[in-house]
């Protein structure tokens, strides 16, 4: 199975108006920012046949601009595993439940995006890569949920739009 696992998007600061961490909403430079990349990915053909979210609004919401911009129709669902401060093996549960899904994309947030990856890929040679998971960054891991393995395929920096693959391929 191929997980695409995305950080959310640019998100608005604390303040006054947003006291708690759990409300803060995309910007409008996030939400542009999040088209961009969802973008390039509808250029290199990625669909997802489920698209998983943490229940917060900005993870939410970013994954709702990729659906748009992907054409994905099919309903947004949300997981608690991914609202942050998850363990690894309760994302694995996650991860196991679904995996009757040949493509899924997981929207979610720092550091559980990155630490998710590279424990995924377990001892992959490619682990060594430092993944920089900035807002909206998407890493590829195509998943053996019968040998437990995941091979890393690719990393979109969204910083840069720098496409980071798997030179073992």
């Amino acid at each position: 199975m191929d997980i695409y696992i995305v950080r959310h998007g640019i998100a608005a600061d604390l303040d006054n108006e947003i006291v708690e961490e759990s409300f803060r909403y995309l910007t409008i430079h996030g939400r542009n920012h999040c088209r961009i990349v969802a973008q390039r990915l509808k250029d290199m053909k990625i669909n997802f046949d489920a698209v998983f979210s943490s229940p917060l609004v900005r993870a939410v919401q970013t994954a709702e601009v990729f659906a748009s911009v992907l054409k994905y129709d099919k309903e947004i669902k949300t997981a608690i595993e991914l609202i942050g401060g998850s363990s690894f093996s309760r994302f694995m549960q996650f991860i196991k439940r679904h995996s009757h899904y040949e493509s899924i994309a997981i929207f979610g947030h720092a550091p559980d995006v990155n630490s998710f990856s590279l424990s995924l890929i377990k001892e992959n040679p490619i682990k060594d890569l430092q993944l920089n998971f900035k807002n909206s960054s998407v890493c590829k891991i195509n998943y053996d949920p019968s040998g437990d393995t995941g091979r890393f395929e690719w990393f979109l920096n969204s910083d840069n739009m720098k496409l980071t693959e798997n030179p073992l391929k």
